[in-house]
């Protein structure tokens, strides 16, 4: 069971490569427009209001935040290989994060911003961050003995929640919809293999 992740991010890593290339040769603006205009089509004041706040709990400021809070707490009570393995995954999402941005060189998509960014466009990194820290913390919940109540309510919120902030980037035009599913592949990769070698080292 545990080698069969392995497999899966084997799978996504080719996904994503494929990707990377129809990004770069350009192939794939009718789908990036086709999900844009499916996304806006209700646009208003409220949604816009509402996916700003989504977008907000996977900006830079938060998710350091959020991961500075969870070291600390985690030390605190004595959990150090969660602290470590929190802290690894989102320097190594950043990371990844950068050096792709730097190979595609994606500019930002021509369509109304209601946010602004300047970096470059592939991958999303508000989703990729969120995918990877909201992610792992989803990995710890599921290795806990919390009441079932709890634990299915952190589980909803915790896997929901990187998928609303991928679709506010998209919304709010900071990024083609090829951006985002681009970040979902590259972390879910990450948190496939990161927990594969923890649960093999029996580490958590």
């Amino acid at each position: 069971m545990k080698k069969t992740r392995l497999y899966i991010a084997g799978f996504l890593t080719l996904i994503f490569i494929i990707l990377s290339v129809l990004v770069k040769l350009d192939l794939v603006s009718s789908i990036d427009t086709f999900i844009y205009n499916l996304c806006t089509f209700k646009m208003n004041d409220i949604l816009t209001s509402i996916f700003k706040v989504f977008t907000f709990f996977g900006s830079t400021a938060f998710i350091v935040a959020l991961s500075v809070l969870l070291f600390v707490i985690f030390l605190i009570f004595k959990k150090k290989n969660h602290a470590y393995l929190t802290a690894s995954v989102i320097i190594i999402s950043t990371i990844l994060n950068n050096v792709i941005k730097v190979i595609i060189m994606r500019e930002r998509p021509e369509v109304l911003k209601l946010v602004i960014e300047t970096s470059y466009s592939f991958p999303s990194g508000h989703t990729m961050a969120s995918v990877t820290i909201y992610g792992i913390l989803l990995y710890l919940v599921n290795k806990t003995d919390l009441k079932k109540g709890l634990k299915n309510t952190l589980r909803v919120i915790l896997f929901t929640l990187p998928i609303f902030i991928g679709i506010s980037r998209i919304y709010l035009g900071a990024h083609f919809a090829t951006d985002v599913i681009g970040a979902y592949l590259v972390s879910t990769i990450l948190l496939l293999v990161s927990t594969y070698l923890v649960d093999k080292k029996n580490l958590i």
